[in-house]
């Protein structure tokens, strides 16, 4: 199967294919995705590969996924292979076959991307002038890239424009994230106004609706940057920056309105939106009104199904509601649940072994309050699905067994919980009420928090 695709003698073989196989597969197929749709689902053979024959296909960029993804762009004739193991995704996966070069491009500069990014919260940190500078700097090594790929393989336009885009767009987003990541300056405003005058001259440039464009990552990540920098120029004058708040993602909603035109990312933007505040807001009057406003907007019935979803969630996980009673896994590989585990005023906080920092400092923070505020139960919840993976994490770090678990089934319980960040916290009483569903461990008022719980 696999050298069929690949062999240029091959001359049967004139259509156009995705192959390849999945090392450590955590499920029996994989998903091709386009535009933040399932365009398929391939089934793996029992040697974990797979063989897809496209059938009336639009060119371009598609995400190949298996619990991670990742882009691919895909040309009629292509015959791509991709070779992934799941234990190190990124770093493993490998493309080859005809048309696999401009796939190899692409995820070249998405690594480039995270090893950038390593070291950037400190970069944000330099004045204009430096700033600039540091990013002519990184745009030189990726041009440079990009010149020798291009004179290397002859290319479609159309894959051109997307190699400029994933060359370009990063730096974009991160001139339109500057002004709120750079420390020193309180005064965000002020501090947007004192910006050379030519410091926003690219988005001369930028098309906000390139349908060409939007799968590709740095697309993405530059307009939703470019959002949030819209969306707090309604209200600089009188809120200080604030990407959860009501009045932010309010402004928001009116900024993809405005600007977006392009029906399929409209929703992707609007989608995002919801998952933002819905999902961290206590302000029930606030949600009540986003959820209305996004519903006049969502055209797609898919997303409007998914942001009901989300609101219905939410709803359940207002405070003053009973905890839905989700199955845990104890470190014993006993079936337990929430319910029962609840004897006393009660912390969840949640954790996964793909964040390994994040695993570390909550849990650190985790014992100090257990040893300040002992009337509370802290309990750790691991939201990743591998059982092995889960209990070497938790005997190497030498947690406490009797206060880690593993949901039962780790999608749904986050669906159910609304978790879709893992500083989320919830906080209940003694008999599962929810006090607050959206509280962060990591916040320095969360001790004041605790202690009017108990004063109450």
């Amino acid at each position: 199967m696999l050298t069929a695709c690949d062999s240029s003698k091959n001359k049967k073989t004139k259509g156009t294919y995705l192959g390849g196989e999945i090392v450590n597969p955590k499920s029996n197929y994989v998903l091709l995705e386009k535009n933040d749709k399932i365009v398929d689902s391939i089934p793996l053979d029992a040697n974990n590969r797979f063989l897809y024959e496209f059938k009336d296909f639009k060119p371009g960029l598609y995400r190949f996924a298996h619990r991670e993804h990742q882009l691919l762009h895909i040309e009629p004739g292509d015959s791509i292979m991709i070779r992934v193991n799941t234990l190190e995704f990124d770093e493993s996966l490998s493309f080859s076959g005809k048309g696999a070069e401009r796939s190899r491009f692409l995820i070249e500069m998405y690594l480039q991307w995270e090893l950038e990014n390593e070291r950037f919260t400190q970069y944000y940190q330099k004045e204009p002038k430096d700033f600039e500078n540091l990013l002519d700097s990184l745009y030189q090594v990726r041009s440079k890239r990009l010149d020798k790929f291009s004179q290397k393989y002859d290319v479609s336009e159309s894959f051109k424009e997307i190699a400029e885009a994933a060359v370009n767009y990063d730096n974009y987003q991160r001139k339109e994230s500057y002004p709120f990541s750079h420390y020193k300056k309180n005064d965000k405003l002020s501090f947007i106004q004192e910006l050379p005058s030519d410091f926003y001259r690219f988005r001369e440039s930028v098309n906000l609706n390139n349908e060409n464009l939007i799968d590709l990552y740095a697309y993405q990540r530059y307009i939703n940057a470019f959002l949030d920098h819209q969306a707090y120029k309604e209200y600089c004058q009188n809120r200080s920056y604030n990407t959860v708040s009501f009045i932010h993602n309010y402004h928001e909603i009116k900024a993809i309105d405005k600007f977006i035109t392009n029906p399929e990312l409209k929703d992707m933007k609007l989608l995002r939106t919801a998952t933002i505040f819905i999902a961290n807001s206590n302000d029930k009057k606030g949600v009540d009104e986003i959820f209305e406003l996004l519903s006049a907007s969502i055209t797609s019935p898919d997303v409007k199904r998914k942001v009901e979803k989300l609101y219905d969630s939410h709803k359940k996980m207002e405070a003053g509601n009973i905890i839905p009673d989700l199955m845990l896994i104890n470190a014993e590989q006993r079936m337990v649940t929430l319910s029962s585990r609840i004897r006393k005023p009660t912390v969840l906080y949640f954790w996964s072994y793909n964040n390994h920092m994040h695993l570390e400092e909550s849990h650190k923070k985790a014992k100090d309050l257990q040893s300040k505020y002992p009337e509370f139960n802290f309990i750790g919840i691991n939201v990743n699905d591998e059982n092995d993976k889960w209990v070497k994490h938790v005997r190497q770090h030498k947690f406490n067994a009797a206060k880690e678990y593993r949901f039962n089934n780790a999608r749904d319980a986050r669906i159910s919980l609304v978790i879709n960040d893992l500083s989320k916290t919830i906080v209940l009483d003694k008999n599962g009420k929810i006090l607050n569903s959206h509280a962060n461990i990591h916040r320095t008022d969360f001790e004041s928090e605790l202690l009017a719980y108990l004063n109450q």
